[in-house]
């Protein structure tokens, strides 16, 4: 099925029913994003959007993703603004998990001396 018609089936579908619509759409990846994008101002999709843009990060741009949800926090209906910052902090922690880490700094071993073989202690 293409894009645009997983859009349409999910705008239609029940509340309690559109998050099964949800992954077939993120596989579209940076297309899902801009195809939800304009449902973020909507106070029956925005939720919806916002969960499809954060799972399609991991399939398309999710810097794109993130700029889009830090763009919508100030468009969104009130209520969904809590799970902007929901998908944002899961996009940091994707990101994160994703960056290898920097390895910590070694301290240098300390050098010991060694003493010939058969040599006895000093006393």
């Amino acid at each position: 099925m293409e894009l645009a018609a997983l859009l349409a089936k999910a705008k239609s579908a029940p509340p309690d029913r559109r998050i099964e619509w949800r992954d077939r759409i993120a596989d579209f990846g940076t297309p899902a994003i801009e195809g939800v994008r304009p449902w973020l101002s909507n106070p029956i999709l925005a939720a919806f959007a916002i969960r499809v843009i954060e799972r399609a990060a991991s399939r398309g741009d999710a810097a794109l993703a993130a700029r889009v949800l830090r763009a919508s926090r100030t468009g969104v209906p009130p209520a969904v603004v809590p799970d902007v910052e929901w998908a944002l902090q899961r996009l940091k922690t994707s990101a994160q998990q994703v960056e290898p880490a920097a390895p910590p700094a070694a301290a240098p071993a300390p050098r010991r001396r060694s003493a010939p073989a058969g040599a006895r202690p000093a006393r």
